[in-house]
Order: structure tokens, then C-alpha cells, then sequence
């Protein structure tokens, strides 16, 4: 099974950019946890600007793909609607130079 995140992202970009249809159903189930995941990770978030301080750490480059992707869905917003931190989080992170280029 995929990551939820990652399931919005494979329906939503990669099915229909092969010719496919998106199942919705998949897209629906996926989120409640999608939801409660970004929830829970905003409640372990210390830092800024980047998610654990001062600095770029793991968890930000582990979740900066699945913004990436996830950022691009129509239920990005309804995902992080109630995150504000992981949102200024993205915000700030997807404009840095680095990520612009491996992002593009």
C-alpha cells in the first residue's frame, strides 16, 4: 500500500499523465489520513523556519517531495487547511533556490 500522500499524488498527477482516469474512491479514502498525518506532524514541529530549527534536517527533505507532489492535487488545500505551520513551512521551504531546482 502507498503512503496516503503519495496515493493523492499517483491518482491525481502520474494516472492522468498516462492517459488513465483517476479513481476517485482511492483519492477520497486517502484523506481522513492524509489529514491526521499533516496533523501530526505539525504537532511534533519546533523550529523555523524549517521544521526542527534553524537548520534543514531529514524531516524536512523527507516531506518536502511529498509537498512537492501533494502541492500540485486540488485537495492540497483541503489537507492542510487546519496546519498553518506546515503551511508557512512549505511556503518559505518551496522558494528556496535548492528546491526550485531539484523540484522543477
Amino acid at each position: 500500500m502507498h503512503p496516503q500522500p503519495l496515493s493523492i499524488a499517483i491518482q491525481r498527477l502520474i494516472v492522468r499523465s498516462h492517459g488513465g482516469q483517476t479513481d476517485e474512491d482511492k483519492v477520497k479514502a486517502a484523506l481522513a489520513p492524509v489529514k491526521t498525518a499533516l496533523e501530526a506532524i505539525e504537532s511534533l514541529t519546533v523550529g523555523h523556519p524549517y521544521l526542527l530549527g534553524h537548520e534543514l534536517s531529514i524531516v524536512d527533505f523527507y516531506l518536502i517531495p511529498v509537498f512537492t507532489h501533494l502541492s500540485q492535487t486540488p485537495e492540497y488545500e483541503a489537507t492542510i487547511a487546519q496546519t498553518s505551520l506546515l503551511r508557512t513551512w512549505w511556503n518559505e521551504v518551496s522558494q528556496l533556490p535548492s528546491v526550485k531546482k531539484v523540484c522543477a
